[in-house]
């Protein structure tokens, strides 16, 4: 078959047949647009993409780490501020459990041994009283106690002899009569006496028994041993406070 000679890429009068391919090897003709050109566009934007999202990686592993060193650090100061809380705390527990204990032992001692009241005279000391008229003074601070026939001043009562027999006196309204026969009383009990049931006198017999506050605020506790029922020798035992 024959064919009719070819004009260019299209003829005139005739059909048209595209030119046959470059061999292998050869050099793209003239006039065409070439790939690589978009390829180089293309291998850019991909190494630019790369790189941003490597940039975008690293910052937010850097922002990640610094959270995580920020966050350990205030746990780690929290824990060591409460470690600190426990501790303290711990100390002045164990510091006021002990003083509690120690004000607890005293408050017992304190409890268990009662402090005992100071004896200036006696106790149940024998006393000589030498009854006379109109009156004999006897002043129970001192040690041994003062008697005498003539008036002192601070005297805590007198023995005074009458038609009765013998008064025991004090006009200050310090001596408080108990019943004959009972214990001997203690300071607190006898002061007590006084300052509920004080007079200014009682009568004086074998087995009488008073409660006497001094001029300078002592106690004491007499008890007639023996009465002369008038003018003569009385004896009594006497007990006096501070």
């Amino acid at each position: 078959m024959s064919y009719p000679p070819s004009t260019g890429s299209s003829g005139q009068g005739g059909r048209s047949y595209p030119a046959p391919p470059p061999p292998p090897g050869s050099a793209p003709p003239k006039g065409t647009s070439g790939g690589s050109g978009g390829n180089k566009a293309l291998v850019v934007a991909v190494v630019f993409l790369g790189f941003a999202v490597l940039v975008a990686a690293a910052v937010v592993f850097v922002v990640a780490g610094r959270g995580a060193d920020e966050g350990s650090a205030s746990q780690d100061a929290g824990a060591g501020a409460q470690g600190g809380g426990d501790g303290a705390g711990g100390a002045g527990g164990a510091g006021g459990a002990e003083d509690a204990a120690a004000g607890e032992g005293e408050a017992e001692g304190s409890a268990e041994e009662p402090q005992e009241d100071t004896v200036v005279f006696g106790p149940d000391e024998e006393l000589s009283i030498e009854v006379v008229s109109p009156q004999t003074y006897v002043d129970l601070d001192g040690d041994p106690p003062l008697v005498v026939e003539d008036r002192v001043d601070g005297y805590d009562f007198v023995l005074r002899p009458n038609i009765n027999g013998v008064a025991f006196e004090n006009s200050g309204g310090g001596i408080a009569p108990l019943p004959e026969g009972g214990e001997a009383p203690d300071r607190a009990a006898c002061l007590d006496a006084v300052e509920t049931n004080g007079s200014t006198g009682t009568g004086f017999s074998n087995g009488s028994r008073f409660c006497v506050q001094t001029d300078q605020g002592r106690v004491a506790y007499i008890e007639a041993v023996s009465s002369p029922g008038g003018t003569g020798t009385a004896t009594v035992q006497a007990t006096v406070w501070e």
